[in-house]
């Protein structure tokens, strides 16, 4: 039992005491004047009861609910986090592509004025390394997109989620 849900048993008690102290004390001003009021009174004292375990049932209903709500932000950090390292990633393999790219159109450039056959096999065999390296960036880039748009939807998945739980407790709150 945590210190909240002792606290809470503690009130309730406190509670439920006064109302006997206070039953008590009526039943013994009205003894004489009314026999009927002892029936009253204890049925006040059992609608007592019955507001405090409700109250309680709600603050119990309420902490589980929090306890949910941190939870699930926990879990909505932990995808927004991932998903805005897949993002660098999408940026890091998008930013090689270009390189690779670039490279290629200089290689290529450079092939059509080349005479010597020495530097144009140099540069051919170059052309070819750098276009399995572009193909390997490619598959790379791919692969960080498709996992990017997965992390975007768990996020609004997650998301979802809070907003239910929000939704939830609003409908706990106006109880």
């Amino acid at each position: 039992m945590n210190a909240s849900t002792k606290k809470v048993i503690w009130f309730g008690l406190t509670i439920l005491a006064f109302g006997c102290i206070a039953a008590v004390r009526a039943q013994e001003k009205s003894e004489a004047s009314a026999p009927g009021s002892l029936m009253a009174l204890t049925e006040e004292v059992r609608q007592l009861r019955h507001a405090v375990e409700e109250s309680m049932r709600s603050q119990t209903q309420t902490q589980a609910l929090g306890v949910y709500l941190s939870a699930q932000q926990s879990r909505t950090l932990q995808v927004a986090g991932r998903l805005d390292m897949a993002r660098r990633d999408v940026d890091s393999a998008t930013d090689r592509s270009q390189g690779t790219a670039t490279r290629l159109a200089n290689i290529e450039d450079r092939l059509s004025r080349v005479t010597d056959e020495k530097e144009r096999l140099a540069l051919e065999e170059e052309n070819r390394s750098i276009a399995l390296e572009r193909k390997r960036i490619s598959v790379q880039e791919q692969q960080s997109r498709n996992r990017e748009a997965e992390l975007s939807q768990a996020l609004q998945l997650e998301n979802d989620r809070w907003t239910d739980l929000i939704a939830r407790l609003e409908q706990l709150i106006k109880r």
